[in-house]
């Protein structure tokens, strides 16, 4: 156990889907914090799977293909299978994102040196001619930031949806007891999917007044002007966009504060 617990007595809501939350999970306790885990997102594959099937058929046709996410090369995989493949070169958005990859097997062939997607694409379409070919495979709620500057390059660049994020239906029972009993120091939001859904659930029961004295922890800009533009005071927001760069930054902030 770490002997500084700069943490001790916050209890600290993890919002993060199932299977995200370990390394989040792990700082908060090892410095004294106590985790909440209230998983507001669920990933699930697409319903048209047809659609999908037909696209990724097509893969030996492309140049590129880009994985935004861990949850992207996770369903991307599940959908390929598993056994080695001739696939397009590879370019991945973060250091999660490229150590997924290497789990199954394949390395990046790019990797930005800023984890957004403004700061991807102005790196990758250096590496694109006039006739590339990109395939871009996304959740159901990611932006089209990139697709669109690959298109304004005289490249082609087609999207295919390989997950949905959802709201987990067990959590909002748990996050709405939690809330009303004051018992959350601490929200750290991960993506602006988890800001959405957070203040999906706070505006159905009516629970906005319940959070002004909550401290808020962005891991990145996007979540963080979402969870702005919606009426939220971030407090904390890494310049390195991590769990363990939130959780460094949240204890600056605490001991400021103190």
């Amino acid at each position: 156990m770490n002997p500084f617990q700069p943490l001790k007595d916050y209890r600290v809501l993890i919002t993060r889907g199932k299977g995200q939350a370990d390394g989040l999970k792990d700082s908060i306790d090892k410095n004294g914090g106590t985790p909440l885990l209230v998983p507001l997102l669920e990933f699930t594959l697409p319903d048209h799977m047809e659609v999908v099937q037909e696209r990724l058929d097509e893969l030996h046709t492309y140049d590129w293909i880009i994985l935004t996410s861990q949850n992207g090369v996770d369903f991307f995989f599940k959908l390929i299978g598993e056994q080695p493949l001739m696939l397009p070169k590879i370019a991945v958005i973060g250091s999660k994102t490229e150590a997924a990859l290497k789990r199954h097997g394949y390395r990046a062939d790019f990797v930005p040196a800023q984890f957004v997607a403004e700061g991807f694409v102005a790196e990758f379409i250096t590496l694109l001619g006039p006739g590339s070919r990109v395939l871009l495979a996304k959740g159901n709620l990611a932006r089209a930031v990139i697709a669109e500057a690959i298109n304004e390059t005289g490249a082609s660049c087609d999207e295919v949806i390989i997950y949905h994020t959802v709201l987990p239906g067990s959590s909002e029972k748990r996050l709405v007891k939690l809330i009303t009993n004051h018992e959350i120091d601490i929200i750290t939001f991960t993506s602006s999917s988890t800001v959405n859904h957070f203040l999906q659930i706070m505006e159905r029961h009516d629970l906005n007044t319940y959070i002004d004295r909550i401290i808020i922890a962005c891991i990145g800009p996007i979540a963080a002007k979402t969870a702005e533009k919606n009426g939220l005071n971030v407090d904390v927001c890494p310049d390195v966009y991590t769990t363990d760069a939130m959780v460094a930054d949240l204890i600056r902030f605490i001991s400021k504060k103190k």
